[in-house]
């Protein structure tokens, strides 16, 4: 028995993923949950709690809008998966790792465990599968918000915070960082959805980003569900920090705070490694404006 909870700004939307869902999940008794969130513009923290509190099921789901699943009588397989003691949270997409370095829920691609189907516009979809065909349940740390199975008495031991995260970034990367200090955390690569957009990278996922590491996770990462060496963790500690900085000249993220972010790299890899052509880009492209 499951219980799905949508954070909802399209009935219609939420409407076709119940029809899905009830033509797919087979002989499981489940029930929906759509928040309207389009008038009290809550932070998906407190809709996610909120609707939670109220769910009859000991297994919830959180999920968005915008997912349309492909496999059939699925929801026996998720729910098996869910009775086992040390089971947290599945999803399908996450992390092997979550580096201390700032970063998303996908830090460094060779870590990164994903069994989805994106669409990339309304003519082409893109299957984003890296795991074994034998392997149905891929350990991981970190997990995307797209949708999140776990039992009821995780989620009450580790509540979305509502405190830190108010608007609608950081709040996957956080609770699966939650659960996943006191229980395992799954890809699951048994059932298959896709999901029809794409995220996107502003000032506000940034400073959510730096502020969840500043002042939650810095002395608790890193966290890694595969054995690694210490040189290893090092160098995703790099490359996970340089991907960041790269995602930051998408956005227009104040000049001298991604300076500052880049000088942290510097002094993490000892001003070798991409440094100068991240300082040169920053100065090319905030200054210059030059196309790199």
């Amino acid at each position: 028995m499951i219980s799905f909870i949508i954070c909802s700004i399209s009935p219609e939307r939420a409407a076709c993923l119940e029809e899905n869902i009830k033509c797919t999940i087979g002989d499981v008794e489940y029930e929906m949950i759509a928040f309207d969130n389009r008038q009290t513009k809550y932070g998906i923290t407190k809709v996610y709690n909120l609707c939670a509190e109220k769910a009859r099921y000991d297994n919830l789901c959180f999920i968005h809008e915008d997912i349309a699943f492909y496999s059939l009588n699925w929801g026996e397989t998720i729910i098996n998966q869910l009775k086992k003691p040390d089971c947290g949270v599945i999803g399908f997409s996450g992390s092997r790792m979550k580096s201390k370095a700032f970063s998303s829920v996908h830090s460094i691609p060779d870590l990164c465990v994903n069994n989805f189907v994106q669409r990339i516009n309304p003519y082409r979809k893109w299957f984003v599968n890296n795991l074994d065909i034998h392997v149905d349940y891929a350990p991981c740390v970190t997990l995307d918000g797209l949708c999140l199975f776990v039992r009821k008495q995780v989620w009450e031991e580790h509540k979305f915070d509502e405190v830190l995260l108010t608007g609608f970034h950081g709040y996957d990367l956080d609770f699966s960082l939650q659960v996943a200090e006191h229980y395992q955390n799954y890809v699951c690569n048994r059932v298959l959805l896709e999901h029809f957009s794409q995220g996107t990278f502003k000032n506000d996922w940034v400073c959510t980003m730096i502020r969840l590491h500043q002042e939650k996770w810095k002395s608790r990462l890193p966290l890694s569900a595969v054995q690694l060496s210490e040189e290893e963790k090092e160098g995703y500690e790099h490359e996970a920090l340089y991907r960041f900085i790269r995602l930051l000249y998408e956005t227009d993220y104040p000049f001298w705070k991604v300076y500052r972010c880049i000088l942290e790299y510097g002094e993490m890899t000892h001003y070798k490694e991409h440094f100068f052509t991240l300082l040169l880009k920053l100065v090319g492209t905030r200054i210059f404006h030059v196309d790199f």
